[in-house]
Order: structure tokens, then sequence, then C-alpha cells
């Protein structure tokens, strides 16, 4: 049981390394987001996925871990948790100690990461927001109709729903 224990500290431990690694890549990709560097983005969500993919790694291993320990001590291994394995080492705080520390880490690392991706996506709906203000401004300059072209003393063009000129001014 205490390797199982060691194994789900160790486990937790790189699962806090890569949240951490994937906050610190979050908080740089907003600077790029408010650049608009779409390059840089691309770049920043590559290496995020990777990240990503290797939390889930972890992930499944810690779950395997917590599914071990289950049988190990009589426990069902679909609804055992990470408190429940604290609770379980009440009487070996050499374990418990460790387990509470990185429950917590993850707890505010999760919550963080959380926060900064809402900012993120703040972010990108005004960017998004912005390019479609600026592509209907474009396309209303393209449709708008040819209201009046002055050069010199004369005019020409036309006005709104008229077909000739309204007036002619000579001097």
């Amino acid at each position: 049981m205490a390797s199982l224990i060691e194994t789900l500290i160790t486990t937790l431990k790189e699962e806090q390394e890569l949240y951490e690694a994937l906050t610190k890549e979050s908080m740089a990709k907003t600077p790029t987001i408010v650049a608009n560097d779409l390059q840089r983005l691309s770049e920043a969500n590559a290496k995020e996925q990777q990240i990503v993919d290797r939390i889930t790694a972890v992930s499944h291993k810690r779950n395997q871990t917590l599914s071990e320990i289950a049988t190990v001590s009589g426990k069902d291994a679909n609804t055992i948790t990470v408190s429940e394995v604290i609770k379980m080492m009440e009487k070996q705080p050499e374990f418990q100690h460790p387990l509470i520390d990185l429950k917590d880490k993850l707890i505010r690392q999760v919550e963080n990461l959380r926060q900064i991706n809402i900012h993120n996506q703040e972010l990108l709906k005004q960017s998004l927001e912005m390019t479609e203000y600026s592509i209907n401004l474009l396309q209303s300059i393209n449709l708008a109709p040819e209201t009046a072209n002055y050069s010199g003393a004369e005019y020409s063009g036309s006005t709104l729903g008229s077909s000739r000129p309204s007036f002619d001014a000579k001097q």
C-alpha cells in the first residue's frame, strides 16, 4: 500500500508541474492575443495542446493508481478520490501531509488557470467583435452609393434616389 501512495504522490507532483506549465503558457498567450499575432497564437495553442495531452496521460495514471488503492483497501474503484485517500492516511502523516499539500496546490492552480482562460476567452471575443466590425465597415464603404462628387466649381454624380443631378452650379 505504501508504494501505491508514493506512486500517487509522484503522479500528483507531476500533474501539478504540468498544470503549472500550462498556466504559464496560458499567461504568455494573453499578450499574443492582445497583439493579434495569429502565428504566435497558433504556436501557443500547439504548445498548450501538448501539455494537455501530457496532463491527460498523467491523469489516467493517477486514476489507475487510485483504482489500485481502492482494490487494496476494499473501496469502490469507480468512486475513490484523493480526498478519501487522505482520510485513509490519518494515521500516516508522512503520506497524508504531502497529499493534502498537492491536492491544495492542484485546486489553486486549476482555479487560476480557469481565471486566465476566462480572461483570454474574453480578449478573443473582443478581438473577434472588432474584426467583424472592421469587415462590416469595409463592406458598407464598398456598398455605399455615390452621393456627391465635387471638382472645382461643378457638381457631378448622383444623389440618393435620383438619376440626374438636382442642381448645376455655375460661377
